[in-house]
């Protein structure tokens, strides 16, 4: 169920991109980012602003199209406002979609990815869950070895040259080098010892439907077919172009209205139900 919301929420933000329908993906997204791991997301959501205004800022150097111009630079090529509302709704666009991701790596655990694809894919589905593990044990390892590092007197102020620098990046590299070397061979036999490939994979099974899920995912779906049924009637583009900025400002339908309801009911249901089981959590708190 969380794998096929990200994946829709991915898919609806790439393919609707009409300006309002992009800023409640960004919004959503980082509500749902916010949920799911708290103040840590306040800096991927702020180093995102840069990146939509510097895709909004050079649009307009590359597509010229539009009747409304701001000015002209160069050899007298036009500087457009809808091409930088274009740019913007890129930039928002691109960054919602990092922001969903964001939220899919800190959601969709290894544990979970094996429960997924074990049974399909074992060996890609080891392979994704080493490599998903691998970052942050390497971040902690370094963590580690730069501590006894300063524990022995080494590295306690900053390297004066580049060589020692040099130097002093050489020696953690080597360090966890050799440690990724004898982790891999724990690892390997640890999988031998359990048999891994011998046989079909099994899975401890903890995850189950309840009525509530069946719910969630009942008023998803519902959602789903009330966005698909708003784009096949036209009244949300699939695409945006220059001149459809022109008729940005201009009030939309009542049916575009409720598409764009059924969006942003769509994109917050994680954001809602974290939040949701939150305040129990603190009402239970309280109870105690």
């Amino acid at each position: 169920m969380t794998l096929g919301f990200f994946a829709c929420a991915l898919g609806l933000t790439v393919l609707v991109a009409a300006p309002a329908f992009v800023a409640l993906s960004f919004g959503a997204a980082a509500c749902c980012l916010i949920t799911v791991r708290g103040r840590r997301a306040w800096g991927l959501i702020g180093g995102l602003v840069p990146l939509v205004v510097l895709v909004a800022a050079m649009n307009p150097l590359f597509n010229t199209e539009g009747a409304t111009v701001l000015f002209a630079y160069g050899d007298g090529r036009p500087y457009t406002a809808e091409a930088l509302i274009l740019g913007i709704a890129m930039g928002a666009t691109l960054a919602a979609a990092l922001l969903w991701f964001a939220s899919l790596n800190a959601v969709l655990t290894s544990d979970k990815a094996t429960f997924l694809f074990g049974s399909a894919a074992p060996a890609l589905t080891t392979v994704l869950t080493l490599v998903m593990r691998l970052v942050p044990g390497y971040g902690r390892r370094a963590t580690e070895v730069f501590r006894a590092r300063r524990a022995l007197g080494r590295d306690a102020g900053e390297p004066e040259s580049l060589a020692e620098k040099v130097r002093a990046g050489a020696t953690v590299l080597g360090a966890l080098t050799g440690w990724a070397l004898d982790h891999g061979v724990v690892t390997a036999d640890s999988m031998a010892a359990r048999g891994f490939g011998s046989g079909k994979r099994t899975s401890y099974r903890s995850y189950r439907f309840t009525g509530r899920d069946d719910a969630v995912v009942a008023v998803a779906v519902v959602l789903l077919m009330a966005i698909g049924a708003g784009v096949l009637a036209g009244a949300v583009p699939l695409g945006y172009t220059p001149a459809d900025a022109i008729a940005a400002g201009v009030a939309p339908s009542p049916l575009a209205v409720g598409v764009l309801v059924a969006y942003g009911a769509f994109l917050l249901l994680p954001a809602a139900l974290n939040l949701g089981g939150e305040v129990r959590w603190r009402c239970s708190l309280s109870n105690i």
